[in-house]
């Protein structure tokens, strides 16, 4: 399967889920991540905002913030991604429907300065490739981020044999389903 048949396929599959099988294996997936070690000492984590049926984030966002980190959230301004402090500013809808803060108002950090970046997708493999929406966002600013884990949150259904990977296409460090770590 090409990129797009893989989109489709698993975002028809995601968005059959119930919103009790949501709640559910996102509880699992974000326990597990939480008793991971690349969560004991982390500053400033940038995590994206749900949507769309995608493992929920808002449990980890509050444990983060409880535990003195610094939380960031993805903001697309002008066909490009940074990220922005969760205090720094009211939440807005994107032009794709994921609240994000105010571009504007948001206190913004370079992805460099990030030890963290907790990342959303369609489809992964156990090779930690990752399909996202296609826009490409994620990657570029993936690139920038050097000196950060990069976690992939995802349900276990949205573990594929292979996806094809592109040279553009940045790897996940490790992938966190509600039933395993991949690394």
């Amino acid at each position: 399967m090409n990129k797009q048949e893989i989109r489709e396929k698993v975002l028809d599959m995601r968005r059959s889920l119930t919103s009790k099988y949501i709640e559910d294996e996102s509880i699992k997936a974000i326990d597990r991540l939480l008793n991971l070690p690349e969560l004991s000492d982390v500053k400033n984590v940038l995590v994206y905002s749900d949507f769309d049926c995608e493992v929920k984030t808002a449990n980890l966002t509050g444990w983060l913030l409880y535990h003195g980190a610094q939380v960031f959230l993805p903001v697309v301004h002008e066909k490009k991604m940074y990220a922005a402090n969760i205090k720094s500013a009211v939440l807005e809808l994107s032009c794709f429907g994921v609240a994000q803060p105010k571009y504007n108002e948001a206190e913004i950090i370079e992805p460099d300065m990030l030890d963290l970046i907790i990342i959303p997708g369609v489809a992964f493999d156990r090779a930690l490739n990752r399909v996202g929406f296609g826009g490409g966002y994620y990657d570029a600013f993936l690139k920038q981020a050097s000196r950060a884990k990069k976690i992939a949150l995802a349900y276990d259904f949205q573990i594929l044999d292979q996806v094809l990977c592109e040279a553009h296409d940045v790897k996940m460090d490790m992938i966190v389903t509600p039933d395993e770590t991949i690394s």
